[in-house]
């Protein structure tokens, strides 16, 4: 009984999700026009229409014209008001801004830039998207402006935000004019990073370009579990500060200049705690300045250092098994 009864919902929401895709397509910038812009009363402006046909009624039953007169007058105040609520939405251009990427259970950062067309202004104006938060827009004598919009995201890859829901009620809140864009626009997530312990190889067994380590107090290794009897100093504190969780750093007598993520280097564990293990490094030795290589199945980045250097690793890793999206690209902007 209840599939029944949801069915009927299914197919109006799947008529109506695509005479939306027919009526407004995917667009990097648009104006609102006529087309695309609907309004309704809204349960005030229902209430006020009732409260009208109340009052005429009664002037009619009483014969009396000053009652008829006030009821001719919130008429005419009703018209003129959908007027205003409606051209407060008509001839406002939107159009994608940069976007910025995110690792997963993070908010992803999205710009809209709004123009307005000659000195008119646009008041009380709501931007519904996704999940994000709703934001109240002003634009009073700009010609420009841009809205930063935070949109939470949960799993890895590109992601492309559901259609954008503008809306206002200004000026009496009698009716509800609104409009839907499906904005050309996405970003990269990123795995979520997750501390763990560096993968290091048995000295003798490097190759060449890989770290031979041995315990020593020259240079900077990685964190290790902190374990009862460690010294003090080598306590990552800061970390520590950060996620309640004890790590202690690990220093190397001996080392070359090139360090090799590596996924076998996690073999036995998930795909997606891999690819967090192996983002939480990227980060890390990108953070620190220094040169590092990442092998994955079928993909290898040779060592480099730099801000591209960590994209295009941080990106191979939020495509990892997803198929076309290994090659996709897409100008959006670095996730801070």
């Amino acid at each position: 009984m209840i599939a029944l009864l949801q069915r009927p919902k299914q197919l109006l929401n799947s008529w109506s999700e695509s005479w939306l895709e027919r009526r407004s397509p995917k667009t990097r910038s648009l104006t609102l026009n006529q087309q695309r812009i609907f309004i309704i009363p809204t349960r005030d402006g229902i209430g006020f229409l009732l409260m009208l046909a109340a009052i005429f009624v009664g002037g009619i039953n009483y014969a009396n014209s000053l009652i008829l007169g006030v009821s001719f007058l919130l008429v005419s105040l009703f018209l003129v008001s959908i007027l205003h609520t409606y051209g407060n939405l008509s001839g406002l251009q939107i159009s994608a801004g940069r976007s910025q990427n995110a690792f997963v259970g993070e908010e992803a950062v999205f710009t809209l830039n709004l123009n307005s067309e000659g000195e008119q202004d646009y008041e009380a104006i709501w931007f519904y998207w996704g999940e994000g938060k709703p934001q109240a827009v002003n634009l009073i004598g700009d010609q420009e402006l841009s809205v930063r919009m935070l949109l939470p995201v949960n799993q890895r890859g590109y992601y492309s935000p559901p259609r954008l829901k503008i809306e206002t009620r200004f000026p009496l809140g009698l009716l509800r004019a609104w409009s839907w864009i499906d904005l050309d626009t996405s970003c990269l997530v990123y795995p979520k990073p997750r501390i763990n312990d560096y993968p290091r190889r048995n000295e003798g067994a490097g190759l060449d370009g890989e770290r031979l380590l041995h315990e020593g107090s020259d240079d900077f290794d990685g964190l290790k579990t902190y374990v009862a009897g460690d010294s003090p100093r080598n306590v990552a504190w800061k970390t520590y500060a950060r996620t309640g969780d004890m790590y202690s750093k690990v220093f190397v007598g001996q080392e070359d200049h090139e360090h090799w993520l590596d996924w076998e280097a996690f073999a036995g564990l998930a795909i997606e705690e891999r690819l967090s293990r192996l983002c939480y490094w990227v980060t890390q030795l990108s953070d620190e300045g220094r040169t590092f290589g990442l092998r994955l199945p079928g993909v290898e980045i040779r060592p480099a250092r730099g801000e591209l250097h960590r994209s295009e690793c941080l990106e191979r890793l939020a495509c990892y098994g997803l198929g076309d999206l290994d090659h996709k690209r897409v100008n959006v902007g670095e996730a801070e």
